[in-house]
């Protein structure tokens, strides 16, 4: 039976199995209740003096509480629940369950669960408090969440201990992680910590890798570099050697493109980053920099309504009097792309960013997945931005709220009024807003696209409407290199967050709302897509959605142009069957029968080799093998109803059609009307 007793009158019981270590962390688990109070009951049993029991189970939770009533951080009379037991054998038996039964969390589990509070805007410092540990165990277990998604997958698998895991993250080079973790997964000694620092200090990397393909491969050599390989492969499957003289090479490369870039835009830094990704934790020290647009002059307003009216103009003619090919034609279209040009000028003249606020922020350079060097369009500072042009503020009433205090809100109202209130006048707004749609759709939009942009903070905007991203299922699961995650975050770079550097929601709307279409199309785009959950061309499951499958064939997805089947990926991860499958599907019985006693992985390694382009095999074979996908990748599946019928409060229950009824019998729309207004009246 549960019930609260207060702290003063629990004693700890002599049968409680824990006799060493007692006060072990006691003060982190006295932090933690505090924050968090306290999150698992004590198992206690009576004592003769009514109302006092002596614990069973939860010693160290009963002095963490005790030690928290003498801090002066409870109340002396502080009341906790308890489970009361009358079995003494069973006190016992439960103390030593509690205790023996206990299961450390698996350090990838404690890593992501850090890693998720991060991103929701608390600091290390915040995480740490409230969960009783250090600072710097914190920001260790936040880098364990950036380990490359094969090492993370490991970990938390139990495949390899914590401090392999940590030996990988002597760098945050993902893609020497994976290739040294591919490496190490086969060797002898490939479990060792020292072994596994020196493999990622000093391994070689592939032509193909992203640094490669920046520097190149003459720069390279000509620099001194040593290349592994033989003349029958491919120039990608080269193993690059000297890999400290690639870093070096890539590091000053990019060293030279931040300097040229920061002199030329006038920033205040530009950081080089030799990765195909800025790391989270290096844009989480800074502050993110959004600058606003400025308002048209009338000057230029009255311009590009001149130019608007020109344009308009010169489109009539184009589709009505002039004809294509015309010296008049040429000339009206020539015009065209001169309008456009100025509108695009004026346009990018309000988006300047004040030299005096440039001095003060910065970006960064890193390396692209394709190997070219890419500016990250975010903008940075590392303190707070100051416009030496903003109006000073204004403060009043000496009470430090910037002029708040003296504006006059009517007399106090009570909690219950203001809440009634506040209810009233909600409905008042949404019945206006439901009425507007052009200002709904406005809305919609922007609440979606501040929920992107400030994800990490929270912003009280009285809105339940959020457009979070879907969680993926592989615990760390990054994919940067991919075609579809590098345009996912080409497309994110190019959306317009002028209107974000505004301090109110009232100022960022209005700013929003003064956005063309097609910036704020691009911001409904983004921030739809990013909700949709992982899903699978599968027979059942949760993961599979005939939906996206629509979906998918509806935007015609060719999905071999963005996905191609590797070991590591797919072959190397099925039964010999499906390979064997793979091939007959590609060239035939006869390619199936030529691999048949192949080793799984000489087989997996040769079906990937084929499917990317590679191998010996006739035009046709190899045509069919550069489209081959397995059923799983394919956008096929076709969406059956719900196994449940659903229900509308939109439609009455006894209106429900029979799903085989075509809905084509008559019904009376004076009735209908009728009906309606009985409802109406009904809900008044």
């Amino acid at each position: 039976m549960i019930q609260s007793v207060k702290v003063k009158n629990l004693s700890l019981s002599k049968d409680n199995v824990r006799k060493s270590s007692r006060d072990a962390g006691i003060d982190a688990l006295a932090a933690s209740i505090a924050t968090q109070g306290l999150l698992q009951n004590l198992i206690v049993t009576p004592l003769k003096k009514a109302g006092h029991f002596t614990v069973k189970a939860g010693g160290r939770r009963l002095r963490a509480l005790q030690s928290l009533i003498e801090q002066g951080i409870l109340r002396v009379d502080h009341v906790v629940p308890v489970l009361v037991l009358t079995d003494d054998d069973n006190s016992v038996e439960a103390s030593l369950t509690e205790n023996f039964q206990r299961v450390p969390m698996n350090p990838a589990d404690e890593s992501t669960a850090f890693n998720f509070l991060i991103q929701k805007g608390m600091t290390a410092e915040d995480v740490a408090k409230r969960q009783g540990v250090t600072t710097r165990f914190v920001e260790q277990r936040v880098r364990l969440a950036e380990l490359a998604p094969s090492v993370f997958q490991a970990l938390a698998a139990g495949e390899i201990t914590l401090g392999v895991a940590q030996a990988y993250a002597v760098t945050s080079d993902i893609d020497r992680q994976a290739r040294v973790f591919a490496q190490m997964s086969t060797s002898y000694y490939g479990d060792q910590p020292d072994n596994i620092r020196r493999a990622i200090l000093n391994g070689t990397i592939k032509a193909n890798d992203a640094k490669a393909r920046f520097i190149g491969r003459d720069a390279y050599v000509a620099a001194g570099g040593r290349i592994e390989g033989d003349l029958f492969a491919a120039e990608g499957d080269e193993n690059w050697i000297d890999v400290d003289l690639l870093e070096d090479l890539a590091g000053k490369k990019l060293e030279a493109a931040a300097a040229e870039l920061a002199q030329a835009e006038g920033l205040a830094f530009v950081t080089p980053i030799a990765a195909t990704h800025v790391p989270y934790d290096l844009e989480r020290q800074l502050h993110e920099f959004h600058a606003p647009a400025r308002p048209l002059s009338e000057a230029e307003s009255a311009r590009v309504e001149a130019l608007s009216a020109e344009n308009d103009q010169l489109v009539d003619q184009l589709e009505g009097e002039l004809t294509d090919g015309t010296a008049e034609a040429e000339a009206a279209n020539d015009r065209l792309d001169e309008i456009e040009r100025e509108l695009e000028s004026i346009e990018e003249s309000r988006r300047e960013i004040d030299p005096a606020v440039r001095a003060q922020i910065g970006t960064f350079v890193y390396i692209g997945g394709d190997g070219e060097a890419r500016v990250h369009t975010r903008m940075f500072s590392e303190k707070p931005v100051v416009d030496p042009n903003a109006p000073p503020k204004v403060t009043g009433g000496g009470n430090g709220d910037d002029g708040a205090g003296d504006i006059d809100h009517g007399p106090k109202l009570s909690a219950t009024l203001i809440d009634e209130l506040a209810t009233q006048r909600r409905q008042i707004l949404v019945a206006h807003i439901a009425s507007d749609p052009a200002l709904a759709l406005d809305l919609t939009i922007f609440l979606m696209a501040q929920n992107v942009v400030f994800e990490q903070n929270y912003v009280r905007n009285h809105s339940t409407l959020k457009s979070s991203g879907a969680q993926f299922p592989i615990f760390g699961f990054r994919d940067e290199g991919s075609m579809a995650s590098q345009t996912i975050e080409d497309q994110r770079q190019r959306l317009d967050t002028s209107w974000a550097g505004h301090k109110t929601m009232t100022e960022r709307f209005d700013a929003f709302r003064a956005l063309d279409d097609e910036a704020r199309g691009n911001w409904v785009a983004f921030s739809i897509a990013r909700t949709l959950e992982p899903s699978l061309n599968v027979a059942e499951g949760g993961r599979s959605n005939g939906f996206h499958d629509h979906l998918g064939r509806a935007l015609d997805i060719q999905v071999e142009h963005w996905w191609r089947p590797t070991a590591e990926n797919f072959f190397g991860r099925v039964k010999k069957d499906v390979m064997l499958d793979a091939l007959e599907d590609i060239g035939g019985p006869i390619l199936r029968g030529r691999y048949k006693d192949a080793k799984k992985g000489d087989l997996a390694a040769t079906c990937a080799s084929l499917c990317n382009g590679q191998g010996i095999v006739e035009a046709e074979v190899r045509e069919k093998a550069a489209a081959w996908l397995p059923d799983a990748m394919r956008f096929d599946a076709i969406e059956t109803p719900e196994t449940i019928a659903l229900r509308s409060t939109f439609i009455d229950e006894g209106d429900d059609v029979d799903p085989g009824d075509d809905g084509d019998e008559e019904s009376d729309p004076d009735d209908a009307t009728h009906d309606g207004q009985e409802d109406l009246s009904e809900a008044a």
